[in-house]
């Protein structure tokens, strides 16, 4: 009890508060009960802890608010520019298909597929409530990863695509190359394709013939050209054919020049389509200057009209090169 006495006695005690301005002003002096003063302090200091802490959670939630809005900035920008990149992807995924369809590796009616149909699935559905659920946020996320899927495979697909198309214009080229289009001489066609009266029938006897390609005559040491790019198989003298010269195109495609004076290409040579192999003679079985001109294909001669066309007045054109 004593003790308890003697502290109220000493919170009881009078406390003066001086304050003395430097300006030239009266001293400011309050007077209050030690115990007054005491709860004004504690009231001061926790009016202090809270304003502190309320002003900081504030400037937290200022500056995180601040970052979130910044953040959804740059990822609305990242999805504006990924969907530039759909539209670019579209463009060329349109390309491809108009670049399928003048190739002829597409058929435009199958571009339009009339039982065309489609729908999200079972997953797609739950992906989207959960997009939903999560808020504005975790939907622009969510995108975010969906654009990004969308444009990596549609890269890929893209990617394949002209690879494929590259491919199929280079097998397409080399086929070109490869087809003997051209004639290999210039001159007049003297004979076709099919069966004739034999030029020999009054020497041999014989009556009638089957001939498996083309005469062209001319004066003697006339250009032949090979009418195709191709690797000679054969280059000498052969019973019947004379100096012959067989060249082989690939895709199953294969030409014969006969009667030639001299060869000027020899076996395994790769040769161009319009280069120079031969001279026009009549060597073997033949009555005069002129070159025998065969098409093989898969082994077998073929017409060589169904890949050559005509001059007026039946004359075969045959391109202007220089010896080699």
């Amino acid at each position: 009890m004593e003790f308890l006495k003697k502290i109220w006695s000493h919170l009881s005690r009078p406390v003066t508060v001086l304050v003395i301005p430097q300006a030239r002003l009266a001293p400011w002096r309050w007077r209050c009960s030690t115990s007054f003063f005491l709860f004004c302090l504690a009231l001061w200091s926790a009016l202090t802890l809270w304003a502190g802490y309320l002003a900081g959670s504030r400037v937290d939630y200022w500056i995180t608010k601040a970052d979130n809005q910044v953040m959804a900035a740059k990822m609305e920008g990242l999805l504006q520019d990924m969907a530039k990149s759909r539209d670019a992807l579209e463009l060329a995924r349109s390309t491809d298909l108009q670049l399928r369809v003048l190739l002829g590796m597409q058929k435009r009616s199958d571009i339009v597929e009339a039982d065309a149909v489609g729908g999200p699935t079972p997953a797609d559905r739950m992906s989207l409530k959960a997009m939903l659920a999560g808020g504005a946020f975790a939907i622009r996320q969510a995108a975010w990863r969906r654009s990004i899927e969308a444009l990596r495979e549609e890269s890929y697909k893209r990617l394949a695509s002209f690879q494929e198309i590259s491919w199929y214009i280079s097998n397409q080229r080399s086929l070109y190359r490869a087809t003997p289009n051209i004639w290999p001489t210039e001159g007049q066609l003297t004979s076709l394709f099919g069966y004739r009266f034999s030029p020999m029938s009054r020497a041999d006897g014989e009556s009638g013939e089957f001939h498996p390609g083309l005469d062209i005559a001319n004066s003697p040491d006339t250009l032949i050209y090979a009418t195709a790019d191709g690797t000679v198989r054969f280059s000498g003298w052969s019973h019947g054919y004379g100096e012959m010269i067989l060249i082989d195109h690939g895709y199953g495609l294969s030409t014969l020049y006969g009667h030639a004076s001299k060869a000027l290409v020899r076996n395994g040579q790769r040769v161009t389509r319009g280069q120079v192999i031969a001279y026009m003679g009549t060597t073997g079985r033949s009555t005069g200057a002129h070159l025998h001109y065969e098409v093989w294909r898969g082994g077998r001669p073929v017409n060589p009209m169904v890949f050559l066309k005509l001059r007026s007045g039946g004359e075969a054109a045959a391109p202007r090169a220089r010896r080699r």
